[in-house]
């Protein structure tokens, strides 16, 4: 089925990359230098952890801070997390955000609380999650811990720009969704 077709030697750091079938990366880059390995695999937007299901995707875009367009915000929603990011135990729903920003003249950098109000339908249990960042990406994660259920939540974005000091021109947007547990 996948029989490599080429396994080559590239630089000067021993990195080799193993292909498949019409050139596919498979494996990943493998690096080896000063007896350190490293392996690179596909992103969580690529596919998703062993366990966890994706529900769907939510559009959260907000206006800009900096003078842009509008922030394109997908929200990925994903359940029976089984280890979820935040180290508490499972059950989980987590909702995952990234968005690269491309300008041609500047980088800018963003600062960013994000809060999601959550409910469990089911048992009426309540929580809010607050999850700062800062980064050149409208990139953030937050996980949930409802109990088996049905639940609803409110995600709440407040974007700044990072100009010398953080939350310079905060923008808000506000987007709803649900999930079951």
């Amino acid at each position: 089925m996948g029989s490599m077709l080429s396994a080559g030697r590239l630089g000067s750091m021993g990195t080799k990359t193993w292909w498949v079938k019409a050139g596919t990366l498979v494996a990943g880059v493998l690096t080896a230098a000063s007896g350190a390995a490293a392996v690179t695999a596909p992103t969580a937007s690529a596919a998703p952890p062993s366990g966890e299901r994706y529900v769907g995707t939510l559009r959260c875009d907000s206006p800009n801070p900096w003078p842009m367009g509008r922030l394109r915000i997908p929200v990925d929603v994903f359940t029976d997390i089984a280890h979820p990011s935040d180290g508490l135990p499972g059950p989980a729903i987590a909702l995952k955000a990234s968005n690269s920003v491309h300008s041609i003249m500047m980088s800018p950098e963003f600062t960013t609380l994000t809060t999601v109000r959550w409910r469990n339908r089911d048992t009426g249990r309540r929580g809010v999650v607050r999850v700062p960042s800062r980064s050149t990406r409208i990139d953030w994660e937050a996980v949930i811990h409802p109990g088996r259920g049905h639940v609803t939540f409110t995600v709440t974005q407040k974007i700044g720009a990072m100009a010398f000091v953080p939350m310079v021109n905060p923008q808000y947007s506000t987007c709803r969704g649900s999930a079951r547990a």
